[in-house]
């Protein structure tokens, strides 16, 4: 998991729109963080080498995108869609 969290590190101070998060692993999981708050966490599916995403809804559930891919993919649909990395409402 250590050199996963390194590629997503770069990965991520590499995006303008990412930049200002942060990512720490928990488990087999990555978060996307901003201060202490988590916004998005990323779960490797069966085979290890896709992921899934979660943001976390309305500060009150994990909500599940409808996409798997690339750890490299995942970040590139957060950067994408950066309505996943915010609160709503």
């Amino acid at each position: 998991m250590k050199k996963i969290l390194e590629d997503a590190k770069h990965l991520i101070m590499a995006d303008k729109v990412l930049a200002e998060f942060t990512v720490s692993a928990d488990g087999d999981e990555l978060h996307l963080l901003k201060g202490d708050e988590s916004f998005a966490r990323l779960i490797r599916v069966d085979d290890n080498a896709q992921w899934r995403i979660e943001y976390f809804h309305n500060l009150k559930r994990w909500e599940r995108i409808d996409f798997t891919g690339s750890l490299a993919a995942c970040l590139e649909l957060l950067s994408e869609s950066p309505h996943y990395l915010y609160w709503d409402g």
